[in-house]
């Protein structure tokens, strides 16, 4: 998987960086007409359907209804990337000259710090990568399978019903899905390939979004580690102007993560309490299907995604504040008077406060997602009352 090897330097997101290749979102002119052919995609496999040709029947209603919230939710949301691309270049520029600022002028203390923290990020995002490739695999096949059982079934018994389950809820085009096999094959045919580039495109906005956040947070990490090494070896004097450097690096970076994800973190946040509601709605309604079960993997990526997205902000958010708490405890009171100064320009500067929000309205922490919780099950409630 030559997507998913490690490379250097340490620091930077190499795995989203080569996936969002695969999107054109890069600044690149030739790249980025790739990005046409994926929302073309979208737009007519999924949204016309789902949205012009109706559903038979209330639950089915419900489940189309849920996968459309989500899927608009993953591609929009890579749409959204590919808008800020430049954004995303100049991000992509400043982590590499930061990582290497790092390696080249740090303390060993410091280049350790980073090359681990880098393998562990890269060694969760391998993982993330395939537990959700077995996960497409399943809400891909799993409804061939469960037709090809109920096939098995209606041989055996002649008075048995022949039921095709089908990958997505949708009435597609015309086409007799539910009653012909030469339509299910059809549909088969053009939505195996399409629910593997909704598995993909949501798996690559979920991890561009958080691998930045993560790198950024390390960041703040590595200045607080300076300084703490800088204190112990008492080497203000020839240092100190590389830490505010590199905090104001750090700070860059974390002003361009807010910028590329806030819109995309704002749609997030919307579509999240239409997304987990409805699914719910479907959960107190239905019995244990193979619909259940695609329903309950969308469900857990999308809860996932949305609890990374807060308690990455939050983390953040903690660790740039932290950066304030280090030059309290750095011993700036027996420094001379031109350090002071250098030390107070850090001070000043870390105790604004850093994260990433949601349209620039909300921050994204664990307070936000304890109320993303509260309000979808407010919202359920009364869905559930109206049926």
């Amino acid at each position: 998987m030559n997507f998913l090897r490690q490379e250097q330097p340490a620091g930077m997101p190499h795995i989203s960086i080569k996936l969002l290749r695969v999107f054109g979102v890069t600044n690149h002119s030739e790249e980025r007409f790739r990005i046409v052919p994926v929302m073309l995609t979208y737009f007519f496999f999924i949204v016309v359907p789902k949205c012009f040709f109706g559903y038979p029947d209330l639950e089915i209603t419900i489940i189309g209804t849920a996968e459309l919230i989500f899927q608009t939710n993953s591609f929009c949301g890579m749409f959204l990337l590919f808008l800020n691309r430049r954004q995303l270049a100049e991000f992509i520029q400043h982590a590499r000259s930061f990582s290497q600022t790092v390696i080249r002028a740090s303390p060993a203390a410091v280049v350790q710090h980073l090359t681990t923290q880098h393998d562990m990020i890269h060694k969760i995002t391998r993982i993330f990568c395939i537990v959700v490739m077995f996960a497409a695999h399943f809400y891909a096949l799993a409804p061939f399978l469960s037709t090809l059982y109920t096939f098995y079934g209606t041989v055996r018994n002649k008075n048995a019903t022949m039921h095709y389950t089908l990958q997505m809820e949708e009435n597609f085009y015309g086409l007799q899905t539910r009653t012909s096999a030469t339509h299910y094959l059809i549909f088969g045919v053009v939505m195996t390939p399409t629910a593997y580039l909704c598995a993909f495109t949501g798996t690559v906005k979920t991890l561009t979004i958080c691998n930045i956040t993560t790198y950024c947070t390390l960041y703040f990490q590595l200045v607080q580690l300076k300084l703490r090494t800088v204190t112990q070896d008492n080497t203000f004097r020839q240092e100190l102007k590389s830490v505010i450097k590199m905090h104001q690096d750090a700070l860059n970076c974390a002003s361009l993560v807010e910028s590329i994800t806030s819109l995309a973190l704002l749609q997030q946040l919307l579509l999240c309490v239409l997304i987990w509601s409805s699914m719910l709605l479907y959960f107190t309604v239905s019995g244990f299907n193979v619909n259940f079960m695609n329903l309950f993997v969308l469900f857990v990526f999308d809860t996932t995604e949305t609890f990374a997205y807060c308690y990455l902000g939050e983390k953040l958010s903690y660790e740039s504040a932290r950066v304030a708490h280090t030059v309290y405890e750095s011993g700036w009171e027996t420094q001379t008077t031109d350090i002071q100064k250098d030390l107070q320009l850090i001070l000043v500067r870390a105790q604004s406060p850093v994260g990433i929000t949601a349209g620039k309205f909300y921050y994204m922490n664990m307070e936000q997602f304890g109320i993303i919780v509260k309000t979808t099950y407010s919202f359920f409630v009364i869905l559930r009352d109206q049926i």
